[in-house]
């Protein structure tokens, strides 16, 4: 729907829903749109049985959500009921059958959503007996009648390259740092609070650590000159952190003097990336990017 929202209502209503209640095989539907003409954009009849006897229906186009306030103000369901009564007091000529008739329904169609405060208030006034001759139609309505009667020349009148919109949608991630903040929030936070116990190099290195466990796979520990190697930096250049991270806050564990693993409240991080790698691979998407995501999450 969002190509709707790119043209005026009136415009919506003369050059795609004209024509598709035209191919709903609707009678006298004709573009009314103006601001002389009660708020209708489009009119069509109705054949009344058994005397097949003309029922004329006023259709509003609005762009945007139906919502309920009190104040009845723009965008409103309250708005609407206004309207609607000031349609319904329309007067339409009948020049093949020499009658005059008047609006019998007044539909309002939106092209988002109408929300529930709307949808409540809508109710109890029908069950009192109230608007029973105002309808509604939601965007999800709108479209169906789209697909189903005027889809070819919907993606011809905007244009629309298919094939550009479905490698949009095989681009679209699953596994984001979104999803991760809201399903594992309990573990992004463990992993922050050690962060805010280390410096922002000490840090780098539990998180390089962590990605030659997990990403590089050395369970048994990390080779002492695999993890200089990942960081670039010498041994003497991370002494006193390296020190730190070892004999004061044991997130770092040598397994033996040439092997280093992540230990104690540090161990979160191991856990952190290896949860995102295993969403990745449920989503079947790339986990190519799963270091990426985890220092992101971690940056958050």
């Amino acid at each position: 729907m969002q190509h709707l929202e790119t043209i005026h209502e009136h415009k919506m209503a003369n050059d795609i829903f004209v024509p598709v209640l035209k191919k709903m095989s609707l009678k006298g539907v004709k573009f009314t749109g103006g601001t002389t003409e009660y708020g209708i954009d489009i009119e069509y009849y109705e054949l009344t049985q058994p005397d097949n006897n003309r029922s004329y229906v006023g259709v509003q186009f609005k762009k945007g959500n139906l919502t309920y306030s009190s104040r009845g103000t723009k965008g409103t369901v309250k708005e609407v009921k206004n309207q609607a009564e000031e349609a319904f007091d329309k007067e339409i000529h009948d020049l093949e059958g020499r009658s005059l008739g008047y609006i019998g329904r007044f539909i309002v169609a939106v092209t988002g959503e109408i929300n529930e405060q709307a949808r409540t208030y809508i109710g109890r006034a029908r069950q009192k007996g109230n608007d029973r001759r105002i309808d509604y139609w939601d965007g999800e309505r709108l479209a169906e009648y789209i697909i189903d009667y005027w889809m070819s020349e919907f993606i011809e009148y905007f244009g629309i390259n298919l094939s550009e919109e479905d490698e949009e949608e095989e681009n679209y991630e699953i596994v984001n740092e979104e999803y991760l903040l809201e399903n594992f929030k309990e573990l992004i936070k463990k992993c922050i609070k050690v962060k805010s116990t280390v410096s922002g190099f000490e840090f780098d290195l539990l998180t390089s650590l962590a990605k030659l466990e997990v990403i590089d796979q050395y369970n048994g520990g990390v080779p002492f000159s695999e993890f200089l190697i990942e960081i670039e930096k010498t041994e003497d250049y991370i002494e006193h952190e390296l020190r730190n991270l070892i004999s004061t806050l044991n997130f770092i564990e040598p397994e033996d003097e040439n092997r280093l693993y992540l230990n104690s409240h540090a161990k979160n991080l191991t856990t952190l990336l290896e949860t995102i790698i295993c969403e990745l691979q449920d989503a079947e998407e790339d986990t190519e990017d799963a270091y990426e995501l985890f220092i992101g999450v971690l940056n958050s």
